[in-house]
């Protein structure tokens, strides 16, 4: 099962209460045997700035706060490492672009960072929810109360396959890709897997506010077809994740199945919190050729209330809006 990450970048964003969230980084480094790298990244001084203080001002308090920084990661460095070889490094201008273009050009395959604690953040579209649209790999956003171990995991599918046909391939894989990633957590953890799906015939504002007229027994009937079709496809999923697994996985794994009647942008995050969900797995981005597409604001809306860990994964295919300088050389 190839979800297991090599390469992974812990990102911080400043010098406080930062021991959980390396901690945590460093568990998912040992549990994949993976290389980790600590980012500090820090907002650099605005434009403006240099207009109020002397120019020989403005370069000084640069070079402070990055030596400062610097002084602190080196500090921190030593005891971190106790617990796990890693690197550090210091970034100091615009948080998603450094974080998007370190993910380029080292290839990692995970960035882990804990979750903005502002509700404008959320609101307005904070980092987290820059890097869930544009991060060319996975993103694991620590919740607040980050627990040291996980006992549920949630594997968020939309097993919704009317769509034309070159766009169906890429929703199977990306389900399936969540299902692997979900799978492994859930076993490195030894915790239960949750696999959850919502589905919504008719809009339901549509029908309360009377905009058309709907024949209550044949919507139950279309609702017991829809719930057929969706449990078949991810009866589909499972089978073939069975495949790529060792004997007997899926067995001790022992999924609970929700497929639940409801509208997504809602019930996906209600399903998610009775369930006392320590991580969900889930798209960010369902569709390809749009760079940082959300798909129809639905995860946007459902991670914003959450406040349980999310690991947000792209489609196979997508191309980041983020891009390297062309004179930039990737390092291999």
């Amino acid at each position: 099962m190839d979800s297991h990450f090599t390469n992974i970048l812990c990102v911080l964003s400043d010098s406080h209460r930062q021991d959980d969230v390396v901690a945590q980084a460093i568990h998912i480094a040992k549990s994949n045997q993976a290389s980790l790298t600590i980012m500090l990244t820090l907002e650099a001084l605005p434009p403006n700035a240099n207009m109020v203080m002397e120019s020989f001002a403005y370069i000084d308090s640069h070079q402070s706060m990055e030596s400062q920084a610097r002084n602190w990661l080196t500090e921190q460095e030593e005891t971190w490492s106790k617990e796990y070889p890693l690197q550090t490094v210091v970034k100091i201008g615009h948080p998603l672009i450094d974080i998007v273009t370190g993910v380029l050009r080292h290839h990692y395959d995970l960035v882990i960072k804990r979750s903005e604690e502002g509700f404008l953040d959320r609101l307005f579209g904070g980092l987290d929810i820059r890097l869930f649209r544009k991060c060319p790999c996975p993103v694991w956003v620590l919740s607040k109360k980050n627990r040291s171990q996980y006992k549920n995991v949630v594997a968020a599918l939309d097993l919704n396959y009317h769509y034309p046909k070159h766009e169906i391939s890429v929703r199977k894989k990306l389900n399936l890709d969540i299902l692997r990633h979900a799978a492994r957590i859930a076993m490195l953890e030894f915790a239960q897997l949750h696999i959850v799906h919502v589905f919504d015939a008719v809009p339901e504002n549509i029908v309360r506010d009377g905009f058309i007229s709907v024949d209550n027994d044949q919507m139950e009937t279309d609702l017991a077809k829809i719930h057929d079709e969706r449990e078949q496809a991810l009866e589909s999923l499972l089978s073939e994740l069975e495949s790529e697994l060792a004997p007997d996985i899926i067995d001790f794994l022992q999924p609970e199945k929700h497929i639940v009647h409801g509208y997504p942008r809602r019930e996906i995050a209600a399903t998610t919190k009775s369930l006392n969900t320590d991580v969900i797995v889930m798209g960010t981005v369902a569709r390809i050729g749009v760079p940082g597409f959300i798909m129809g604001g639905t995860a946007e809306e459902t991670i914003q209330q959450l406040n349980c860990a999310v690991v947000g994964i792209k489609p196979e295919g997508f191309d980041s809006p983020i891009k390297l300088d062309k004179s930039e050389q990737v390092e291999e």
